[in-house]
């Protein structure tokens, strides 16, 4: 299933065209941001995990008419659990994207459906939320000074934005497919005259195990975006993992960026992880680097069949 899966993905990125325009953030360690990009991946990975990401795009590039250095700036928060007893999943993210003066927000709540099929667990996800785009005028450097077709502060506008999943994993690989903002919301921020529309983008993320010896690991991944209309990209990775704690890989983003990324699992059950990823930027972009930083933190699971002890003055056991 997985070499069907990889010929593919090999199709698409023949048939994709090779104009990419970035709507939404991009992310180098997708393998560990599932949530992200798929809602049915709520809760699939058995503990309830709360997981922060950071991202600088093209360090050093210096936006036309803009104030800052016009590298793009991303943030990712995001916390899912497992519901055994009701045989779901659910999660929540918050995304702050900055681009020059441009603004993206969004708040997203994610449920998933997980049934036992096979060896595996087969999810179906939904999402809804609020994406809000934005513009920080304070942060233009007009050609003219007090030019009156600038506008001046901050502007922005929210609109409800839904997506959905199906999501198959087993204790080998994985496999999902996706779509959000299914609806499609407009925003005419800053104007009537004119109306900027939040295009639908497609997923398909996959990835698989494969073990190497006692300590070692390897796992080969893939990210597929499709942006109607007509725009796309895929990113490669492999990652190896030795003594399921310290991980380092590498890894292509189509016409963009070689990836090199580093990692390692600390504390009792390898409950914190912390991970750093470097773009060198390969395409035409006048920049040499991405970086991103992930850490996250699996929460304890909490087994309700144990009554929890209570020591006493009076008795002391």
């Amino acid at each position: 299933m997985i070499r069907t899966l990889y010929v593919y993905a090999f199709l698409l990125i023949v048939v994709v065209p090779t104009a990419i325009a970035q709507q939404d953030p991009q992310f180098s360690l997708y393998m560990y941001n599932p949530l992200y990009y798929n809602p049915a991946a709520a809760g699939s990975e058995g503990v309830s995990r709360i997981q922060l990401t950071h991202r600088t795009q093209y360090l050093g590039y210096q936006a036309i008419g803009s104030n800052d250095n016009g590298a793009q700036s991303t943030q990712l928060i995001s916390y899912n659990m497992p519901l055994d007893n009701i045989k779901s999943g659910i999660g929540i993210y918050a995304l702050n994207d900055k681009l020059g003066a441009v603004r993206n927000q969004a708040v997203q709540l994610s449920y998933a459906y997980r049934m036992t099929l096979k060896n595996g667990t087969l999810a179906i996800g939904v999402q809804a939320g609020l994406f809000s785009k934005g513009y920080n005028y304070g942060e233009l450097r007009p050609g003219e000074v007090g030019d009156p077709l600038i506008p001046t502060g901050t502007i922005s506008q929210a609109r409800p934005d839904f997506g959905a999943g199906i999501y198959y994993n087993t204790t080998d690989y994985w496999v999902g497919v996706s779509m959000n903002h299914i609806n499609e919301a407009t925003y005419n921020v800053g104007t009537d005259r004119s109306t900027n529309p939040l295009n639908r983008n497609m997923y398909l993320t996959a990835g698989y195990r494969l073990g190497l010896g006692y300590n070692i690991d390897v796992q080969p991944s893939i990210l597929v975006q499709y942006t109607t209309p007509s725009q796309g990209n895929v990113t490669f990775n492999l990652t190896g993992t030795y003594d399921n704690r310290i991980w380092a890989g590498v890894g292509y983003r189509y016409q963009d960026a070689i990836m090199a990324t580093v990692g390692i699992n600390l504390m009792r059950n390898n409950a914190l992880r912390v991970g750093y990823c470097l773009d060198i930027v390969t395409g035409r972009v006048k920049s040499p680097t991405s970086h991103e930083l992930l850490v996250s933190y699996a929460l304890p699971t909490i087994d309700a069949r144990k009554k929890p002890l209570i020591r006493t003055p009076r008795f002391r056991y």
